[in-house]
């Protein structure tokens, strides 16, 4: 069998291509993370940010392209990929604010003084952020129904449901063992790698530049659009406000996580029983 059959070899343009691409998704933001000079020691900031974002926005995503994984996961693929992201996530935080900057883990709200107090406020935050959650989901379909038509923006919202590429896992999801991985692989996994990230290190890095209430409007528009939705982008920006507002009035990413991983726990049973779609 000739092998070139089976893996086509990249022409030289295409090769060309490969290289540019891994230089600026990777060689880009590697130099940027670790070697870059550091001119200004009080926070890391804005260039740190983004190549963090252009890693895990555009190189995972390519790599996962290159090693043929589909839009589809198998539950083995989604543990790997969440797994990998997200230690990722974190490690990269802590390595620029730790081992580049020389800041405590307190500057990345790796902290839990009053542990049963924080608890008590991701409790509260979560129930905040549900709600907000819900009636945000309902206003964005009927701003969109505004221009669409309110027929098409509800078939809109329904299709992002149905296009959840944690779905087609669900429906292969059989006993305990698996079951109980999965909800501690979104409840628990998932909410303390992206808190590290997108509370601790870019709302934390922009709120020492830029002030508290723009650092706000950015971290979570930012967290909004990673997700790639249109009718949910809003309800996703406002569970943004809420985790940064709970790590703001804190000082612990603990409410945060808390909040963040019953939101994705509530998300995961709609989504498995059907509930709103």
């Amino acid at each position: 069998m000739n092998p070139a059959a089976v893996y086509p070899v990249p022409t030289t343009s295409a090769g060309a291509i490969y290289v540019l691409l891994a230089l600026l998704t990777v060689g880009l933001p590697i130099y940027v993370l670790v070697f870059r000079p550091i001119r200004d020691e009080r926070t890391w900031g804005l260039a740190e940010i983004v190549a963090m974002a252009v890693l895990f926005i555009l190189a995972l995503p390519l790599a996962a392209q290159w090693l043929g994984v589909g839009h589809e996961f198998s539950l083995l693929e989604l543990s790997v990929a969440a797994v990998v992201q997200n230690l990722l996530l974190a490690g990269l935080s802590a390595y620029v604010v730790i081992t580049r900057y020389r800041l405590p883990a307190t500057s990345l709200g790796l902290r839990a003084p009053g542990w049963r107090g924080l608890l008590a406020v991701g409790g509260v935050a979560a129930a905040v952020a549900v709600v907000l959650g819900t009636a945000g989901e309902r206003v964005a379909v009927y701003l969109i129904g505004l221009v669409t038509g309110p027929q098409q923006a509800a078939l809109m919202a329904a299709r992002e449901h149905l296009d959840d590429p944690l779905l087609p896992v669900l429906g292969t999801l059989a006993g305990v063992l698996p079951v109980t991985w999965l909800l501690v692989l979104l409840c628990v996994v998932v909410p303390i790698g992206e808190e590290i990230f997108f509370r601790g290190f870019v709302y934390g890095g922009l709120r020492v530049r830029w002030g508290a209430p723009l650092a706000l409007l950015a971290s979570s528009t930012f967290f909004a659009a990673v997700h790639l939705q249109i009718v949910h982008g809003f309800p996703i920006f406002l569970l943004g406000v809420v985790f940064a507002v709970a790590y703001h009035r804190t000082g612990s990413l603990v409410p945060a996580i808390v909040a963040h991983g019953v939101n994705n726990l509530i998300a995961v049973l709609s989504l498995w029983q059907g509930w709103g779609m």
